[in-house]
């Protein structure tokens, strides 16, 4: 749900027609729309050596703060394409693919993307799917509003596992967070008994995150013991799930953590599902189902959670499922 955009670093500087009070504003709504929906792409190879952040450095001290207490828990996402950080007219077909919205001062919207005075942004017509927008209107970008309007949208009956994974995760997938955690007290037991003839859902989502990840990831399940498991052992689960591991061609996924927690232990600690990708959580009713087969088995909520307040209290379910005193725990590399 995340949307990648990208600023021209000569846009970063305050205009100095603006009041302090204007440049403040801008740069406060910029970084809280960027905090809900935002990953922002960057220049080079290393945002230590690109020059937004060169530009970033030179900005007034307040403002500098501001950003780099942002840059310090946001993911990054380096663009890799020899891409300048200059957005101009002649090179924003560079970024087709890696971005899909471009940020730009006033003087540039009007003179080199001919933007009318009164016209905060349009789509970039020769690079489809990318909307350039004046940097003091971000807030208002339709691809940011886009995001903000579908972060509560139902899964609906008969939606394809691409199109959830598309729309919902894989722009997560593709931002630098490590650290993914699952939870979903019917996890391993689908996994279990899911038809012979398509993946479970658990060993779909492995698949298209090994698949969309830029680098190594971490993923830690937290599932139960539920009735249906039987006879069912903590070998048993770990051996099954080495099979999953060892399934994945690009080996990004790097370890898979299983908590079994027992089953009453979720009434109490943990009744929701959800998927959290660092401080952003996808709260999805029927949880890693959607995924099992080509199509959502049925409706199901889906909301996109950001902030520390709210997403501290989806850390604390999974602390309290771990502290369990009953919880086994096991892994796989």
């Amino acid at each position: 749900m995340l949307v990648p955009f990208v600023i021209d670093a000569d846009s970063l500087a305050p205009d100095p027609a603006w009041t302090a009070a204007q440049v403040h504003t801008c740069h406060q709504s910029l970084l809280e729309v960027w905090r809900r929906v935002g990953l922002l792409t960057h220049d080079g190879d290393s945002f230590e050596n690109s020059r937004l952040k060169a530009a970033v450095q030179q900005l007034p001290q307040k403002l500098r703060t501001l950003w780099q207490e942002m840059l310090e828990r946001a993911p990054l996402r380096a663009c890799g394409s020899g891409w300048d950080g200059t957005l101009k007219a002649d090179n924003i077909s560079q970024l087709i693919g890696i971005t899909s919205l471009a940020l730009v001062d006033d003087g540039r919207a009007e003179v080199d993307f001919e933007l009318a005075e009164d016209e905060l942004s349009r789509p970039v017509e020769f690079a489809q799917g990318m909307e350039v927008c004046r940097l003091a209107s971000a807030v208002q970008a339709k691809t940011f509003q886009k995001a903000l309007d579908q972060s509560g949208i139902h899964i609906e009956l008969g939606e394809t596992f691409d199109n959830i994974w598309a729309l919902r995760f894989r722009s997560l997938a593709t931002a630098h967070i490590k650290r993914v955690a699952i939870v979903d007290r019917y996890a391993v037991s689908r996994h279990f008994f899911h038809p012979q003839a398509q993946l479970s859902g658990l060993e779909r989502f492995l698949r298209l995150l090994d698949q969309d990840a830029d680098g190594a990831r971490y993923v830690s399940l937290f599932s139960a013991w539920t009735p249906e498991l039987g006879e069912e052992k903590l070998a048993d689960v770990k051996a099954d799930l080495a099979k999953v591991m060892a399934r994945l061609p690009s080996k990004k996924v790097q370890r898979l953590k299983i908590s079994m927690v027992p089953n009453p232990a979720f009434r109490v600690r943990g009744h929701d599902r959800f998927f959290r990708f660092g401080d952003y959580v996808w709260d999805i009713g029927l949880g890693l189902q959607v995924f099992q087969g080509a199509y959502s088995p049925a409706r199901s909520s889906a909301a996109f959670k950001t902030g520390d307040d709210i997403v501290r209290g989806y850390k604390k379910v999974e602390e309290d499922l771990a502290g369990d005193r009953r919880t086994k725990v096991v892994e796989v590399p």
